[in-house]
């Protein structure tokens, strides 16, 4: 009787010792990194670099997130960007803040070239590298590049700088046929169109971006042939192009976003590569060198 209460004793503990080591190798190997939680939310902000959240860039936003800060601190990425946080992150969404509400957030900052005194000020300024020029020459803005975080302003000496409003594309009006009815997924679309595409379904998932993709819905040339044969009357042509318009416009942000990230991490790297410069002394060994080539100069 004892010995089975011994083998039991031992069997009991021999098992808690296998599940507490299995938990602690589990533990270390699939630990939750909190690196990779600031990727995750720096992959959901909009990568202006802009500042305007308080933070030089936007990944150190994601690390304050991270570590407690509000989420609805970027005017860029607005309320869609605040939801995808606060999904993530299990946290309650939030208006964007009030003291941050840009009503025209599509600007971009203009130099008058005549007003330019060189003083590179606007250059140090921005986050992003969008303004070109040398020490007293004339300075102008890389328009593509510029992210409208109006951060070069303050420091001009001579107000010659201004934000201005981003041209924006607009949607091809669209026609409305009082006979325009639901679609009877006829087919009809089909057997017309000279790509080869489902205008049908298309017209089903305009809404679904990833649908739409995998459709193939890029490959319209909105030639119309399937309106035209449309018994619904449905405009399928005039759709598709406004659809293609923003699926595009959202590539191109996102090009432009990865663009900016880069622009900022190398200003990031060399600005920090020039303080190390600065603040490092010369090493013992180099300064008796650096002392007889001052002197060398002086006596000449």
């Amino acid at each position: 009787m004892l010995m089975e209460f011994v083998a039991g004793a031992l069997l009991v503990t021999g098992i808690g010792c296998t599940a507490a080591v299995l938990l602690t190798v589990a533990s270390r190997r699939y630990a939750s990194s909190d690196n990779s939680i600031v990727d995750l939310v720096n992959a959901e902000l909009p990568q202006t670099q802009c500042a305007q959240c308080g933070y030089p860039g936007c990944r150190p936003y994601a690390e304050a997130i991270v570590n407690g800060e509000a989420i609805n601190k970027c005017p860029p990425g607005g309320d869609d960007t605040i939801t995808r946080l606060a999904n993530l992150l299990g946290r309650p969404a939030a208006p964007l803040d009030p003291s941050l509400d840009n009503s025209d957030p599509d600007r971009v900052a203009f130099i008058d070239e005549e007003e330019c005194i060189g003083c590179t000020l606007c250059i140090r300024a921005c986050p992003v590298d969008a303004i070109i020029g040398a020490h007293q020459m004339m300075h102008t803005v890389i328009e593509s590049e510029c992210t409208g975080c109006d951060l070069c302003i303050e420091p001009c000496p001579v107000d010659c700088i201004e934000m201005r409003p981003v041209e924006k594309l607009h949607e091809l009006p669209e026609p409305a046929p009082a006979t325009e009815m639901p679609c009877i997924q006829c087919d009809r679309c089909e057997e017309v169109c000279p790509r080869g595409l489902k205008p049908q379904l298309l017209h089903w998932y305009l809404d679904s971006p990833e649908r739409l993709q995998r459709l193939d819905v890029a490959a319209c040339i909105e030639c119309a042939r399937c309106d035209n044969v449309c018994p619904s009357h449905i405009p399928l042509a005039t759709r598709f192009g406004n659809v293609k318009q923003k699926l595009e416009q959202q590539a191109e942000e996102a090009r432009r976003a990865a663009r900016l990230e880069h622009r900022y991490l190398r200003k990031q790297a060399r600005e920090q590569q020039d303080t190390e410069r600065i603040s490092k002394p010369p090493a013992k060994s180099d300064r008796a060198a650096l002392i007889n080539a001052v002197k060398g100069e002086v006596s000449h």
